[in-house]
């Protein structure tokens, strides 16, 4: 571009002749836009900016000056469909090229700015309601003025582009620009500045022209009255929810199950009964092998089991001895492992004591005298032996002795003749080395009769002893089933 100007009015009459074509052709477009019908479509605002390789075009421009940038930066308003009017204002800085006149100093890099009022012309733009606004074919063309340097000289600038709608309010498109700079014919270098421009718009563009329904229309034919119709320009079907009447069936995730009854409408899933599971994925998020829906343990990998609190879950060893809790018979005593599922994991037996789950089962019978609490002397090994394996014991933190009666005689008595014999059992329990805090006595009268047939008094009267605390691995106490949870027909071995 000139790095010298004369005045600014004489730019202006050197280019009447060059920019008449342009005016004349937009004047044509806008004409052909305003005789178009009138719509009730507000006034829109945009903003539009693009950037873009140049270089100058013509001698001897095209010679002294080197590719460079052109970014333009523009705003404003769209009073009807096909029009917009505006300003713009487009910057220019060219590189240097090579010197083609030896009188000239070697020309630098070449800077210009315009302040150019613009108008716009998209012949693609439609007035229909819903349609997205200036999409398609854009024709722009602005003249004023053109700061290079320290002068002021007049120019103008020609575009067409092709916006293409990225949502509602935004467009991005390629774009062509041609820039003119007007050098009067007395300036020491008269040729006029001209540079080709092409690369990337992107715009603002106003929202999309409402969609006004009509009362008793049925803009898509979908026989969904406007005023119902949940989407009014998409042909759907009928339904009794509002949000969704008149709406096409959709299936976002592809799944073979409509969103409207996918409780996982954005992922693949399968059919289920269940609403709350229906279109949705199966899931095992632990990869164990146990879906989800099954496994009570979903985010621990585990192993199956027939019981449903404990399906998918880890296996576990509360008291450390080994055995997995589900194949232990005392899981919160440390034991051994036997052949016996009754006794496999429960402390090893001493003599004709051993323990199988919570109760302390003897091959011996604890004798009492007749009608009285007083334990034989000859049942008092038995007892200590008792003693001695709970002491051997210390994850058995509590032992609760039950005494039962038979169904003979008054309730009453027997009541108090079964606590009376359980608390004489505890005593010498107590006697043998157990702590009192480690032994409690209940009685049962004849509330929970072994056999429940005539002459079974022997068998109904007895003496039972229960692990009702026990230690865990981590030294936790923890209590096992309550003594007054046991049935009420007790197992026949080695009952007293």
């Amino acid at each position: 571009m000139p790095n010298l100007s004369p005045p600014l009015h004489r730019s202006l009459r050197r280019s009447g002749l060059r920019i008449l074509p342009v005016v004349a052709l937009l004047a044509s477009l806008a004409g052909t836009a305003a005789a178009a019908p009138p719509t009730a479509a507000p006034i829109g605002v945009y903003a539009r900016g693009s950037v873009a390789g140049a270089h100058a075009i013509g001698a001897p421009q095209g010679v002294e000056l080197g590719f460079g940038v052109a970014a333009t930066g523009g705003v404003g308003l769209v009073p009807r469909p096909g029009i917009s009017l505006g300003i713009d204002v487009p910057f220019v800085l060219l590189a240097t090229g090579a010197a083609t006149d030896s009188r000239f100093v070697e020309r630098q890099a070449s800077v210009a700015t315009a302040f150019l009022p613009t108008v716009g012309i998209h012949p693609l733009d439609s007035d229909a309601p819903g349609a997205r606004r200036l999409t398609g074919l854009a024709l722009r063309g602005g003249a004023g003025p053109v700061v290079t340097g320290d002068l002021v000289r007049f120019g103008f600038r020609a575009a067409v582009a092709w916006d293409v709608a990225v949502s509602d309010r935004l467009r991005l498109g390629p774009e062509l620009s041609y820039f003119h700079v007007v050098q009067p014919n007395d300036a020491v270098r008269p040729e006029d500045g001209r540079v080709l421009a092409f690369g990337i718009a992107l715009a603002i563009a106003p929202g999309p022209r409402p969609v006004a329904p009509v009362s008793g229309g049925d803009q898509d034919h979908d026989g969904v009255l406007d005023a119902e119709d949940a989407c009014p320009t998409e042909p759907g079907l009928r339904t009794k929810d509002p949000k969704t009447n008149g709406c096409p069936l959709r299936d976002r995730d592809h799944d073979g199950i409509m969103d409207a009854r996918d409780a996982c409408p954005d992922e693949p899933g399968i059919a289920s009964d269940d609403p709350k599971k229906n279109g949705c994925p199966v899931r095992d998020r632990d990869e164990d092998g146990i879906l989800d829906a099954e496994d009570a343990c979903p985010v621990d990998p585990g192993v199956r089991t027939k019981d449903p609190k404990t399906n998918g879950c880890p296996r576990k060893d509360r008291d450390g001895d080994t055995i997995f809790d589900d194949d232990d018979a005392c899981p919160d005593v440390w034991g051994v492992p036997t052949d016996d599922p009754k006794t496999n994991g429960c402390p090893r037996a001493q003599g004709s004591i051993h323990l199988e789950a919570d109760r302390l089962v003897l091959d011996d019978r604890i004798l009492f005298d007749l009608d009285s609490p007083r334990v034989r002397h000859a049942s008092w090994p038995i007892v200590e032996k008792v003693a001695k394996f709970v002491l051997d014991n210390p994850d058995i933190q509590e032992l609760t002795v039950e005494g039962h009666a038979d169904a003979l005689g008054a309730e009453a008595h027997n009541l108090k003749l079964s606590k009376d014999r359980a608390n004489a059992v505890k005593q010498l329990l107590i006697k043998y080395g157990l702590a009192e805090s480690r032994v409690q006595a209940e009685g049962f009268g004849r509330s929970r009769l072994r056999v429940q047939t005539a002459h079974a008094e022997q068998q109904n009267r007895r003496v039972e002893f229960w692990v009702t605390r026990s230690r865990s691995l981590k030294g936790d106490t923890s209590p096992t089933t309550s003594p007054t949870d046991k049935p009420t027909t007790a197992p026949t071995k080695g009952n007293p």
